[in-house]
């Protein structure tokens, strides 16, 4: 990510698919119960309010290898969160 500003519309971006998505699978789905999907939602939502607390508030804001750290293990946490909530749907 260049900056803390892309990093966030990045997160927006994806959340916001994920969400769609959820909405989509249970319009072509209605046999599937809403909670199970409310939850999901719940859940992608829980997760971007934390990222985007993470991006505006980096560790060791004077050493830019820490700040550099701490935004690849927020990059990190997307890649490896959003699987297991795709897979959850596909369940």
């Amino acid at each position: 990510m260049a900056n803390r500003r892309e990093l966030k519309k990045s997160i927006h971006e994806i959340s916001g698919e994920l969400i769609s998505e959820c909405l989509t699978y249970q319009h072509f789905h209605p046999d599937i119960p809403e909670e199970k999907i409310n939850s999901i939602i719940t859940e992608i939502i829980s997760h971007r309010n934390d990222y985007l607390v993470r991006a505006n508030k980096p560790d060791g804001k004077d050493n830019p290898a820490l700040v550099k750290k701490h935004y690849r293990e927020i990059f990190n946490d997307i890649q490896n969160k959003t699987i297991p909530l795709l897979d959850k749907l596909g369940a």
